[in-house]
């Protein structure tokens, strides 16, 4: 297999549910789930966990896990996760061949579709990049309306049925895997990109993975709950 950095990223100022990296899911942090996911998927695959969380240090100290204390200015609302990725870089990784971005807040981890990234940028020299997505199915944007609490605001209806729909997709998350060398170059302007497209820092021929599997990206309260029954009921994950 490819070597791989897999950085484990995790802040403390989230908005959406204050420090939901350290939630309680079970006898677990939401974060652990990530770091043992991480370290679990082989001897050519190096985990560091980039944080800004004095507590997950601390873990990472008592359990010999490799972790770098990320800078404040690294780790503000509108700091882009490409700086906290260079910075695991520049200090951890360059020799890696791969870099995979592991959140933090997505309990809810499958090695297989980790594999089955790595595999395919293996043997797929030409794509840059792999990202997990899945079809946004009944989220379509032809059924989302702007936001107003007042009035239902007027939208042309397209199609009823959602089978009808132009089919849409988004990322979840849970796999991110890039090529190190030419994102390094990127991030410091050696190579060249267009700015103005998503995840064009990753470069110009990523891989879309679509996905139905259940997973669960903590942003708020709700999804906590929701994660807690999954977690719970092995029946369900």
């Amino acid at each position: 297999m490819m070597s791989v950095l897999s950085v484990v990223c995790a802040r403390a100022g989230s908005k959406g549910l204050p420090n939901k990296c350290m939630a309680c899911i079970g006898n677990k942090r939401v974060v652990e789930y990530s770091i043992e996911y991480s370290m679990s998927l082989g001897e050519n695959v190096k985990t560091v966990v980039s944080t800004d969380i004095e507590g997950l240090i601390k873990y990472c100290q008592n359990n010999n896990i490799t972790y770098i204390r990320r800078k404040p200015g690294l780790c503000k609302d509108e700091s882009k996760i490409d700086d906290a990725l260079a910075d695991a870089i520049e200090k951890t990784g360059e020799q890696y061949e791969l870099c995979s971005l592991v959140y933090g807040s997505i309990p809810t981890r499958y090695k297989d579709l980790f594999y089955e990234a790595v595999d395919f940028l293996k043997h797929h020299p030409d794509y840059d990049a792999v990202l997990s997505m899945e079809n946004v199915e009944k989220f379509n944007p032809a059924w989302m309306f702007d936001l107003n609490e007042e009035i239902l605001p007027l939208v042309k209806e397209v199609n009823h049925r959602r089978q009808g729909l132009p089919q849409k997709m988004t990322h979840i998350g849970h796999t991110f895997i890039f090529r190190t060398k030419e994102f390094y170059e990127r991030y410091k302007h050696v190579r060249l990109y267009d700015r103005i497209y998503l995840y064009s820092i990753f470069g110009s021929k990523i891989k879309p993975m679509l996905t139905d599997t259940l997973i669960i990206d903590i942003d708020n309260e709700r999804d906590l709950k929701i994660a807690r029954a999954v977690l719970s009921n092995s029946t369900l994950y």
